[in-house]
């Protein structure tokens, strides 16, 4: 075991320890986006989006997204607000069209939903999910032709969908053609039988653009930034260390280990007292990453009776159950 007495070179570089506006609006998208797309975390979803539309307020992206995630989270009125503005203001996005169609026609608003579906598959023509929400309205106003063709188009564009073949049924069999009636109940029996067993039933309330707007425009590297340095005298000796951004601070912290046991200082400098650490004997190596993905980084720590999992909680780190296997390592990824 190696002891030094050194004195670490914090490289606090500008561009690397505060995030630029655009770095933080791109973190809560992500974040927001990885919510939307758990069921158990809707509400979490809202809180980033809401984020980043404080970011970008004018932003009709972070204005959709946000009003999506409201959708999600059951807060409707709110929701439909939004979308409304955006969709005056945006008449060209989709995502609008499609959500708002759907919302009115859950509420049994028709005629409202009608239009929004019109419009929705003018922009959007080889959504099959679009043409078959507009023959459902059709239907529901007696336009049984219009609606025929609506349902025939969403068949045709997808030759997997049931839903189609069963409002044809319907359809048929109220205007009492028996043979054609007969013809599309047997291919809707058909699919469903070989949709049993499917991880994702057929949801025809859903279509890709029911999820996030997400184009594709992330950020380039840009320019490299010219860095800033400050010099700090770590306090002690350590046998090893490790940086981490422990608090979610955008500042390094320092990890150090000597003589079996961890201490954590902030910004290499104050001594963390309630870390969670100082229990923990044995210690060889540590390493960093965010497992359970909350943006927090979390701690491996290697010790000679095998490795431990710690979750980050802003800064306190928590023992983990992971069924890690109890032999030493010296290292790891």
């Amino acid at each position: 075991m190696r002891y030094a007495l050194f004195a670490a070179l914090l490289l606090l570089q500008a561009a690397d320890t505060r995030q630029s506006a655009e770095q933080q609006l791109w973190h809560h998208r992500n974040l927001g986006k990885a919510f939307y797309e758990n069921p158990t975390t809707q509400m979490q979803a809202v809180d980033e989006f809401k984020k980043a539309l404080d970011l970008a307020p004018s932003s009709a992206r972070e204005q959709v997204n946000y009003g999506l995630a409201l959708l999600r989270a059951g807060q409707s009125p709110e929701a439909v607000a939004l979308l409304q503005k955006v969709q005056k203001e945006h008449p060209e996005l989709p995502h609008t069209w499609f959500n708002l169609g759907i919302v009115y026609k859950k509420e049994g608003e028709f005629a409202k939903a009608q239009p929004q579906f019109e419009r929705f598959i003018q922009l959007v023509p080889n959504e099959p999910v679009g043409h078959y929400n507009l023959g459902v309205l059709l239907k529901q106003d007696n336009k049984f032709k219009e609606a025929v063709e609506q349902f025939q188009i969403a068949a045709k564009l997808n030759h997997n969908l049931a839903a189609p073949h069963f409002q044809l049924y319907n359809v048929y069999r109220t205007d009492g053609q028996r043979e054609e009636a007969a013809k599309e109940l047997q291919e809707f029996q058909r699919l469903k039988k070989a949709q049993e067993g499917a991880a994702v039933p057929e949801d025809m309330e859903w279509c890709d653009y029911a999820e996030i707007y997400d184009p594709l425009d992330a950020p380039g590297p840009g320019p490299e930034p010219r860095p800033t340095y400050e010099a700090h005298a770590f306090p002690e000796k350590a046998d090893g260390w490790l940086l981490l951004d422990a608090f979610g601070s955008g500042h390094p912290d320092v990890l150090a280990w000597t003589g079996g046991k961890l201490k954590l200082y902030r910004q290499g400098l104050t001594p963390v007292a309630d870390s969670g650490l100082a229990d923990i004997s044995g210690v060889i190596s540590a390493a960093e990453g965010d497992f359970d993905n909350d943006g927090l980084m979390d701690l491996c720590i290697l010790t000679d009776k095998g490795p431990l999992l710690y979750r980050n909680a802003k800064g306190r780190f928590v023992r983990q159950e992971a069924g890690l296997p109890a032999r030493r390592f010296e290292a790891a990824a």
